[in-house]
């Protein structure tokens, strides 16, 4: 059996994969990021013959994956022809039509965002309160505001990242891919250093008020000041 996780809402699809791997009774963890035929097929063979079922667990097979166009295809022919083992995949990101229809019968689970999210985010600059506002409402008709406060608070952390010294990357930052990267720093070019500094460190008050109920203010007007003050 071959089981597909993937999609950019991070967390649902690692509780869901989580939950999966759970089930599992032995397992072997092989990471994707520059995997090769041999290393999944030693790992396989070096492991007892005794077991009735193998598991193969992969991370960031998809979007990390450095093989050659070849290497990929011995791997996705071994996979799909070998019936002594099961596997299941995990990606941080969504995973191309292409990607998924190479791998014949395989179970699916996406985990996506809405597209009124990125749109909302992508947005987010100086003296937009209105209109920011605006995207913002629509957006609480299919998400919870303490997701879309979780996701501002990851854009200004990442805009903040893009300022200042390079070198001090944070996570978000590492895997992505040029044009992300690019475009982050695009929109935070809208801002000043100090403007996102106080941004995130508002959000910060925010997420504290809230969670110690010394913030009188529901976390959608929270977020609806938020956006004004910008």
């Amino acid at each position: 059996m071959i089981t597909i996780i993937h999609g950019n809402d991070i967390e649902s699809s690692r509780n869901f994969y989580f939950a999966e791997k759970n089930k599992l009774k032995n397992p072997i963890f092989i990471n994707g990021d520059g995997i090769t035929y041999d290393q999944i097929f030693q790992a396989l063979e070096n492991n007892t013959f005794f077991e009735e079922e193998k598991e193969l667990i992969i991370e960031y097979f998809f979007n990390k994956n450095k093989s050659t166009a070849t290497e990929f295809k011995k791997i996705v022919e071994f996979i799909n022809s070998n019936k002594n083992f099961s596997v299941l995949f995990w990606d941080n990101d969504e995973v191309s039509k292409a990607s998924l229809a190479a791998f014949k019968n395989a179970t699916v689970r996406l985990f996506s965002y809405p597209q009124t999210m990125f749109a909302f985010l992508d947005s987010i600059k100086p003296a937009q309160g209105q209109r920011l506002i605006k995207l913002f409402h629509e957006l609480l008709k299919t998400t919870a505001p303490e997701l879309i406060f979780f996701m501002i608070t990851r854009q200004f952390r990442i805009l903040l990242n893009q300022t200042g010294d390079q070198e001090a990357q944070i996570d978000e930052i590492k895997r992505m891919a040029p044009w992300q990267l690019s475009k982050f720093k695009n929109q935070a070019a809208f801002f000043k250093e100090t403007q996102l500094l106080n941004a995130y460190n508002k959000l910060f008050e925010i997420e504290i008020g809230q969670k110690t109920g010394k913030d009188a203010n529901s976390m959608e007007k929270s977020i609806d000041f938020f956006l004004l003050g910008l």
